[in-house]
């Protein structure tokens, strides 16, 4: 039986909107268009539930129920009084509403308050009760995204953000989650045909997404649940296929012949690194070794490297020379053979390692203006 097609958004961060597209053409989505964090693009129900399964770069996806234009606010509301809130909701599935966006035709601090009455107004008439309304874990999630006198009306199919993969035991030092350390891999244009290293890994975010990447490991395989498995038209026949295709997609271990390895001065973040290696099931593909990054013997063959630089301050001369020199030393000597990368939020890293990138691509991680680099 043909399902229908559903109108979709997935959300991502600023930089990463083309590799998030890819992913989602090379699943068979359809309109796949790109603006500023944001891909919308249409496909069925199985789509869906794959986009949230195995999208690396998104962190939210979520559902068109409809999109309209409104001159007033009693245009707005009466779109919400039409709606025949039984088809997604009834009186024992809780709700929360989330109103984004800016407007100036409706007062966007009274909508959820208003479109919360109008629900449980639809639900009085017909049954004398209302569903539940929950801040904290609702079986639905409506949200209403506003543009001045636009509004889409959608649903929240991921729950919490799918950077969230479940794999997480510690955090170690961490600085940037997983959606955009699995972004970082696919700006860097890795295609698992090289050793892929990582000094001054931390938690081992990078190395875990990238192992993933290599064996082609679905983003979400480690995560219990999803917003739309509470969905009052769930399938969960459907959804099993959905997992059972993506694991047969799998690869084996003789398919990917290279290394993944991870370096660290400090015993505690190989500790915290090796823990959410082991709880992500990849121990036996990654190696994390206690060494300093600057002095280790590079593997044979073809590496790719990429450095997450430390934050660094252009007003502290000294420590911002001891930073700027070690990284100078990885890119010059260390790994001098190997395609190097460095993240960055410093703007003159080039100038100041005495090397010109060779390629370079801007991304923001929130409000953070950061660059990928090769040198």
């Amino acid at each position: 039986m043909l399902q229908e097609t559903i109108k979709m958004k997935a959300k991502t961060y600023e930089g990463l909107e083309d590799v998030l597209g890819r992913e989602l053409m090379r699943m068979g989505a359809e309109d796949v268009d790109t603006d500023v964090c944001t891909v919308t693009f249409s496909g069925d129900k199985y789509l869906l539930y794959q986009a949230n399964y195995e999208l690396r770069t998104a962190l939210k996806i979520y559902k068109q129920i409809s999109k309209f234009e409104f001159a007033n606010a009693d245009e707005f509301y009466a779109h919400f009084k039409e709606y025949r809130w039984s088809k997604i909701l009834n009186i024992y599935k809780s709700f929360r509403i989330e109103v984004i966006g800016t407007s100036d035709v409706v007062d966007v601090q009274e909508v959820k308050t208003s479109v919360t009455k109008v629900i449980c107004d639809y639900f009085n008439e017909k049954s004398r009760k209302t569903p539940p309304h929950d801040n904290s874990n609702p079986s639905v999630v409506i949200v209403l995204e506003l543009q001045d006198g636009r509004c889409e009306f959608m649903l929240d199919a991921s729950g919490p953000s799918l950077a969230h993969r479940g794999y997480k035991v510690s955090g170690g030092n961490t600085a940037y989650d997983e959606v955009y350390s699995a972004g970082l891999v696919q700006l860097s244009g890795w295609k698992a045909n090289t050793n892929f290293i990582v000094p001054n890994c931390g938690a081992a975010t990078l190395l875990i997404e990238a192992t993933m990447i290599a064996y082609n490991i679905p983003a979400q395989i480690c995560r219990e649940s999803f917003g739309f498995f509470t969905w009052r038209d769930f399938d969960e026949v459907l959804w099993t296929d959905v997992k059972n295709s993506a694991r047969l997609a799998v690869k084996h271990n003789g398919e990917f012949a290279h290394k993944l390895l991870g370096y660290e001065t400090d015993d505690s973040l190989v500790k915290a690194a090796s823990q959410n290696i082991k709880k992500a099931m990849l121990d036996k593909y990654i190696d994390v070794q206690l060494e300093d990054p600057l002095t280790v013997e590079v593997p044979d063959g073809d590496n790719t490297v990429m450095i997450i630089a430390p934050k660094i301050n252009p007003f502290n001369v000294e420590e911002t020379r001891s930073k700027v020199d070690e990284l100078s030393k990885m890119a010059k000597r260390t790994y001098k053979n190997a395609k190097v990368w460095i993240h960055t939020d410093f703007g003159e890293m080039p100038k100041a390692i005495g090397i010109q990138p060779r390629k370079e691509t801007d991304i923001k991680y929130g409000n953070e203006a950061n660059k990928l680099a090769l040198y």
